[in-house]
């Protein structure tokens, strides 16, 4: 009589323990994983604003100044002149500065992104800015918002859908601005704190009125560019200040704000408005990092800086020529 023999193999109860540890060990590894991948896209995002701020200082020793925010408040912004000292020559030749954004001829120009000019945090290329206006009732603004977007300017063919970006020039602080207006839509903005109203003059070289020998408090101690805030689920509304990266017609779509008025974003769900002017949220700094928003400063460095920070230092390293001195490192 042969022996019987039962084939070896697991009961439903080892079956359920070995899951439980395998999601066990998935749970603990999981945040492990997430939070590499944070630190790899926050020195993406790093190395970014460190090639923005590369590029601004090569355009600076070519025309002698800091490029302007925009040519003309119909035309083209910063993002576009800095392009050939960032080895995207090809797409700058797409473009005629001294020709309107929304010209049709700028169609391929406009829609094509460039890799650099987004945080892996937030996204990457792909989306366009969308064509839209505030209507009464709508998400995003207060109900009772009746800010430069009810301006035809903003509207249908004056702002086509074009490539968008994460980071933005430091334009100063609010009390740049001024006394006689709040609406910086028209104003001639140039990097980090200098205004003029009316248009700039418009030439080969496009000068801004702002150089590194103008900035009195300190390249290491100045904002040059950094981290836009664009709220959570409203990526490419341009309305929030998430228009086309290239787009002179509104300043905050290439250009930010810090200081009391407009603090850092306390992450990508902040939605408090700053507390004069009539662009809400759309004015200020701000990154999908935890706990930080990265900026690069005058010298070429680029440093995390807490959204907790005092908003006083935060206007101090916003303005370039008040000479206050930080209280502190962030």
């Amino acid at each position: 009589m042969g022996v019987l023999s039962r084939r070896a193999g697991f009961t439903l109860i080892e079956l359920l323990v070995v899951i439980a540890i395998i999601a066990i060990l998935i749970g603990l590894l999981l945040p492990a994983v997430q939070k590499v991948r944070e630190a790899a896209a926050r020195m993406s995002c790093s190395n970014n604003l460190k090639q923005l701020a590369l590029a601004t200082h090569n355009y600076h020793d070519s025309v002698g100044t800091l490029p302007p925010l925009r040519v003309t408040n119909r035309t083209v912004t910063w993002f576009v002149l800095i392009m050939p000292y960032m080895e995207q020559d090809n797409l700058r030749n797409l473009w005629t500065p001294t020709v309107p954004y929304s010209d049709a001829a700028h169609l391929n120009a406009r829609q094509f992104p460039v890799k650099s000019f987004f945080c892996p945090s937030r996204r990457g290329p792909g989306l366009l800015s969308t064509q839209e206006d505030v209507r009464p009732g709508d998400s995003g603004p207060p109900p009772d918002f009746t800010g430069p977007f009810t301006d035809a300017r903003f509207r249908g063919s004056n702002n086509p859908p074009g490539g968008l970006g994460d980071y933005a020039g430091c334009v100063g602080t609010v009390d740049n601005y001024p006394t006689s207006t709040t609406d910086i839509s028209w104003a001639s903005v140039r990097a980090n704190g200098m205004l003029v109203q009316g248009e700039p003059p418009v030439g080969t070289s496009f000068r801004g009125l702002t150089n590194f020998a103008s900035v009195t408090d300190g390249l290491s101690n100045t904002f040059l560019c950094g981290e836009k805030h664009v709220p959570m689920g409203m990526l490419g509304r341009a309305k929030v200040g998430d228009g086309s990266i290239y787009n002179g017609v509104w300043t905050t779509y290439s250009g930010r704000l810090a200081g009391p008025d407009d603090p850092l974003a306390k992450g990508p769900y902040d939605v408090t408005p700053s507390t004069r002017g009539d662009a809400f949220y759309a004015r200020k700094f701000g990154s999908w990092h935890t706990g930080v928003c990265q900026f690069a400063f005058g010298d070429g460095s680029a440093r995390s800086i807490r959204v907790s920070i005092d908003p006083l230092n935060l206007r101090r390293f916003a303005v370039r020529h008040d000479g206050e001195v930080q209280s502190g490192t962030d």
